[in-house]
Order: structure tokens, then C-alpha cells, then sequence
């Protein structure tokens, strides 16, 4: 045994002996073998390595709720995924906006699988007046027996000229509950202005309609809804999905999932956001956003992609410029971040064999692994260097080093390691899997800085023959003579710290577990901000919970209780889709309603335009009107619409203007 090899005592030491041999005689193996490694290591992530997105993928998978979940989406199958969100201008336009946009959704298949604007509500048409209730079935029997003359006029003879002329006709003869009832009298009732201002709506929307006619943009909307309404049938009788207060249009979009992405619907969120785009051109009204559970996902996933790649360089960068700078050298500390990194890549692969993918917790494991892992080095090539200072070669202050450093590197490694292990034995995927590749992560970097460190420095110091000059043996006391004062007055210390301890419980008793997962979310990202004004607008949460029933009165009891809790904004059952005492409206339908619908019928023929007499009448009815502006009521509404549709016909040829209009 040569006299500058150290004669190991303990165990530890003995192995402590024997890296530091191999890494000594063989430090070109070591190295070789360890970038080998490395390299596999990066081509195993390459290959295996996924990365899990969705938040559910965060929990145990047979925890009962997440199995009963599962059963749930088995037999209903939820629209999950993005929503596009549309707001401002009419809501035709909206309407037109949302059959446009889904038209080029649903014509890229390979990126979204289903697309969702609007229901068809036919069958619900078909069945309507079971939904109504009885005073409503009562009305519109009023209403079908006010209008009938009307009704049977206009389908024998359907176009503009007979409407108006008929119009026309009731305005001058001053019918009692015509369209245009006591008109030029005062109304006795509430009642009977309410029904006054109603037969008005007719007229309203025809004109209204004639009116976007002779404009370029033109979306036809039926004006018949509004005879028997007080006004225009909304986006959301018609099927489209819109909020409570219908002023947000949803469009549902279920993405297609790449699971090789890190990101995994980036892609079709950024399609969306370009069709979007390109839409919107047209639109220039409209305010169009894009949110959901996926397109947050999303999202999150390149905003913590970015911030992690961000991180990591930061974190290297200063820990090696700081080690530079306290180490008063640059290559050492250089070796000693190059086998962080090599560590980093073991780490990487292992987590692609073991686990064989990242979530949105578990991949923050590098920045970790840096901020931990670069102690061992600097503890490593601090007390090489004072070795080397003190006089000894390059092989028996490597072992002194070790020797010196090891056990509480070891140590601190172990207790490192077992603290992330325990949290393995949490119900908490996303923490598991953060302790399982955190915890072997640093075990990794032990590894590269008791093994591959050393191999490096002993390499790079037989290339370059570095000069160590001999430092005091007081030196080293001198350096730690200050800190050594601070702690002898430990008394002052303790209190203070204990006095910190006691102000800081106080602040306690104010901190509150925050449920609500958007406020991780980057601020003033897209899809928070829809997100939120989806909350605020559509008169629900985007949280929910789904409850199973075996019949429809368990529904109806259950909806009953769910209802007077307070955390519970809104309930939805499948008690909405069943009318309620269809029995006696069935038979009041039978006995009032079909034998007068039976005796209205419609002529499948149209008559031509005249667009001189047209004008004519609506310059008839036009006078009846005078007086009326200024005021806010149904005849100055209809008034207004009267003249604006003079105006636009001053602007365009007669000819155009009756092709439009017919």
C-alpha cells in the first residue's frame, strides 16, 4: 500500500475507498460509461416519455369517487373539452358567427372529434304546448281565436302586399283586438295594452326582417314567432347553446389528444385559435375567447413548460456563476454543473422506465434536483481544494475528501431521499410520482458527484497541472472566527427566534384552503378570462357533481333537497325534459286546442311583389302613425322601422331593392 493511500476503517469508508479508486485508475471508463448512460437515458425519454395533462390524472384511480365517476361516464357522456365563447352584436349575427365557425371545426375530423353549437329542438317543437301550462294553453287559444281571420287571410294569399293591405285595413277600421287594437283611443287595462303592444309584433319583426333584406349581410329570421310572443324567439329556443342571460353563444369542441405531446391538444387549441381568427374578420362586433377544461390543461401545460425550461437555466446559471464566483475558479465549478446535468439526464430516464410519464406536478423534479443536487458538489470541490491546499496529491485528497464529506453527503442524501419517498404512500398521484422521481433523483446525483465529479477533476487536473498554493493551517479557523461570535450570544438568539415563532402563529388563524383551481392559473391568460366570464354570465359554476337516481320520483326528491343547499347554485335533472300534468293538458289540447288548429290551413303558393304598391300601403300606414315619435311604445317602434326602410330604398335601384324583398 503506497504511503499517500489512506487505510480505510469503516464500512462507509471502505466503499468511500473504493469509488474513489475507480474513479482515480479509471476515471476515462467512468466518464465514458457514465455519458453512455446519459445518452441512453435521453433516448429513452425520447421514445417513452409522455406527459399527462388533465388534472385527473392527479388522483388514484380507485379511490370510490374516481370509480363511480368512471361508471357515470360510461352510461352519460359529458361534453369535456373547449368552449368557445362569442359575445356582443345581435344575436343573428352571434347565431351566424357559430354556424360558420362550426362548419370549420368540424371539417378538420383529425383534430376534433365532435362538434356542438346548437340542439336540434324539433322533437321538443313537436311536443311543445305539454310544456306550456295551463293558463299559457289558455292564452294562446285566446290568441288563435283573436288572430284567426288574420291567420287564414295571409296563408290563402302569402306575401308582403296582402300582409300590409291587411294591415292596413284593420289600422283604419279600429277592430277591437285586431292587430292593431284601439290604437288611436286610450287602453282601459294593463292587460289590454300588453295585448295591444304584442298584435303589434308582427309587423315589427316584418319589418324589421324587410329591412336587413336590403342590407348586404342578410340572416333570414322567421317573424311568425313574435304573432303569438311579446317579441323575437330567442338563440336559445332555438337550440343554440347560449348562458342564463343569453348574452354569451357557446360552440362545444372535443379536441383530439396527442399523447406523444407534451402539451397534448396544442395543436387543436391553436387550430381553433386560428380559425377563430379567421372568422372573427367578419365579425369585427363580436368578441370571441376560447376556455375549458382542456384548453386550460393546455394552457397550464406550455406556461409550466416554459416556466420550467426558464427556471432551470436560471437555476444553473446562477448556481454555477455563484460557485464560480465563491469557488474563485470556473472550470471545477463547470465539472461540477456538467455532472449535475449528466445526473439529470439518469433521472430522465429512469422516470421514462419506471413511471413513463410527467404530470403537471411531477415536472418540476429538475429545478428541485438543481437547487438540491449542487450541494453535494460544492461540498466536495470546497474540501478538495483545501486538501490539495494542505500539500496532498490529487488521489489522497480525493480520498480525504470523501472520507471527510461522504458520510454527511450520504447522509443528507438518504434523508432527502426517504423524505420525498414518503410521499409515495399518499393517495395523491401527481405527489406520488413527484416523491417517487425526486426521491431516486437525488440518489442519481450522489451518484454523479461521488463518482463522475471526482473522474472529471482528476482528469482535468493530469491535462492542466494545476498550481494549489499552501494555505496556514489557521486559515481555515479564521474563516469561520466570525460566525463562531454571532453564535455565542445563542441566549438572544433563541428568544427572538421564539418570539418570531409565536407572531407568526397569530397570522394562522387568517390562511384558508383555496378550492378554487383557477387561481394557479397564469393571470390575464384567454381562458381564465372566458372562464370567469363564463361564471359570471351563464348563471353557473364550473364545478359540479353528478348524482344517480332509479326512477324519476328518486330524481325529483333528490332535486328537491339539492336545491335548499347553499353551496348548490343551480340543479339540472331530467325532470326538465318530462311536462308535468300532461294528462289534463293533453285533454284541454284534445277538447279546445285541435279543433280550431284544424280549421286553419295554408296555401303553398306566393304571390308576386309589387314593390310600388308595397310602398304605397307602408305610406298609409305611415300616417296613421304621425304624433307617435319621441315615444317608446310598440306604434313608435313600428314607425321607426317604417322609415327606415324609405330611407334604404332611396339609396338602392327599385329593382334591387324587389329582388331582396322577394
Amino acid at each position: 500500500m503506497s504511503n499517500n493511500e489512506l487505510v480505510p476503517s469503516s464500512f462507509l469508508n471502505k466503499f468511500f475507498h473504493f469509488i474513489e479508486r475507480l474513479a482515480f485508475k479509471h476515471s476515462l471508463i467512468v466518464i465514458g460509461c457514465s455519458l453512455i448512460l446519459a445518452g441512453l437515458s435521453i433516448w429513452v425519454t425520447s421514445e417513452k416519455l409522455t406527459f399527462r395533462t388533465g388534472r385527473g390524472d392527479l388522483v388514484a384511480k380507485d379511490l370510490p369517487y374516481v370509480t363511480l365517476y368512471k361508471e357515470y361516464r360510461k352510461h352519460f357522456k359529458d361534453l369535456e373539452g373547449m368552449v368557445i365563447v362569442a359575445e356582443g352584436g345581435i344575436p343573428s349575427r352571434r347565431a351566424q358567427f357559430a354556424e360558420i365557425l362550426a362548419t370549420k371545426l368540424q371539417n378538420s375530423p383529425d383534430l376534433f372529434s365532435q362538434v356542438i353549437y346548437k340542439f336540434d329542438t324539433s322533437y321538443f317543437r313537436s311536443r311543445f304546448l305539454l310544456y306550456l301550462t295551463l293558463e299559457d294553453l289558455k292564452s294562446l287559444k285566446e290568441k288563435l281565436e283573436d288572430h284567426q281571420d288574420f291567420i287564414e287571410s295571409i296563408n290563402a294569399s302569402p306575401g308582403l302586399n296582402n300582409l300590409f293591405n291587411h294591415i292596413n285595413t284593420e289600422i283604419a277600421s279600429g277592430m277591437v283586438d285586431s292587430l292593431m287594437t284601439d290604437f288611436l283611443g286610450e287602453v282601459d287595462t294593463a292587460d289590454e295594452k300588453k295585448k295591444e303592444e304584442n298584435d303589434l309584433n308582427l309587423m315589427i319583426r316584418v319589418l324589421e326582417e324587410m329591412n336587413r333584406s336590403l342590407e348586404k349581410e342578410y340572416h333570414y329570421q322567421s317573424p311568425w314567432q313574435s304573432l303569438f310572443n311579446s317579441g323575437e324567439e330567442s338563440l336559445r329556443d332555438k337550440g343554440y347553446l347560449v348562458s342564463k342571460n343569453e348574452k354569451l353563444l357557446f360552440i362545444l369542441a372535443v379536441p383530439n389528444k396527442d399523447e406523444a405531446s407534451f402539451t397534448g391538444y396544442k395543436d387543436s387549441v391553436y387550430s381553433a385559435r386560428e380559425l377563430i381568427a379567421s372568422v372573427k374578420k367578419d365579425f369585427p362586433e363580436m368578441e370571441v375567447g376560447l376556455t375549458g377544461e382542456d384548453v386550460i390543461s393546455t394552457d397550464e401545460m406550455i406556461t409550466t413548460q416554459k416556466d420550467i425550461e426558464l427556471a432551470s437555466k436560471i437555476a444553473l446559471g446562477g448556481v454555477a456563476l455563484l460557485f464560480i464566483l465563491a469557488f474563485k475558479g470556473i472550470v471545477k465549478p463547470l465539472l461540477a454543473v456538467f455532472s449535475l446535468l449528466v445526473a439529470l439526464a439518469w433521472s430522465l430516464g429512469f422516470t421514462s422506465i419506471t413511471v413513463g410519464h410527467l404530470n403537471i406536478l411531477s415536472v418540476v423534479f429538475t429545478t428541485i434536483l438543481i437547487g438540491l443536487g449542487i450541494d453535494f458538489g460544492i461540498h466536495i470541490l470546497e474540501r478538495y481544494k483545501e486538501e490539495r491546499q494542505s500539500g496532498n496529491d490529487i488521489f489522497l485528497a480525493l480520498q480525504k475528501t470523501l472520507q471527510g464529506t461522504g458520510q454527511g453527503n450520504f447522509s443528507g442524501a438518504i434523508t432527502t431521499a426517504i423524505a420525498f419517498a414518503a410521499m409515495v404512500l399518499t393517495d395523491f398521484i401527481g405527489i406520488v410520482e413527484l416523491g417517487w422521481i425526486a426521491g431516486w433523483g437525488i440518489l442519481f446525483c450522489l451518484v454523479a458527484m461521488i463518482l463522475l465529479l471526482p473522474a472529471l477533476v482528476t482528469l482535468e487536473e493530469k491535462l492542466r497541472k494545476p498550481h494549489y498554493l499552501k494555505s496556514s493551517k489557521n486559515s481555515i479557523p479564521s474563516k469561520i472566527s466570525g460566525l463562531n461570535k454571532f453564535f455565542n450570544y445563542y441566549k438572544l438568539i433563541i428568544v427572538v427566534c421564539t418570539v418570531l415563532v409565536l407572531l407568526a402563529s397569530f397570522s394562522l388563524r387568517k390562511n384558508f384552503f383555496d378550492y378554487n383551481l383557477l387561481h394557479l392559473q397564469a393571470k390575464g391568460t384567454e381562458a381564465v378570462k372566458y372562464e370567469m366570464r363564463i361564471l359570471k354570465n351563464a348563471g353557473r359554476s364550473a364545478w359540479s357533481a353528478a348524482f344517480l337516481a332509479d326512477s324519476l320520483e328518486e330524481v325529483r326528491e333528490k332535486e328537491a333537497k339539492l336545491k335548499t343547499l347553499p353551496t348548490i347554485e343551480n340543479v339540472e335533472s331530467i325532470t326538465a325534459m318530462v311536462p308535468e300534468n300532461q294528462k289534463d293538458k293533453a285533454g284541454y289540447l284534445k277538447e279546445n286546442l285541435v279543433p280550431l288548429l284544424s280549421e286553419i290551413f295554408v296555401e303553398e303558393k306566393d304571390e308576386p311583389l309589387s314593390f310600388k304598391a308595397l310602398n304605397k300601403t307602408l305610406k298609409h300606414i305611415r300616417f296613421k302613425f304621425q304624433g307617435r315619435e319621441g315615444k317608446e311604445d310598440k306604434i313608435a317602434q313600428a314607425a321607426k322601422e317604417i322609415d327606415k326602410f324609405f330611407m334604404q330604398t332611396k339609396k338602392i335601384e327599385q329593382e334591387i331593392a324587389e329582388k331582396r324583398l322577394e
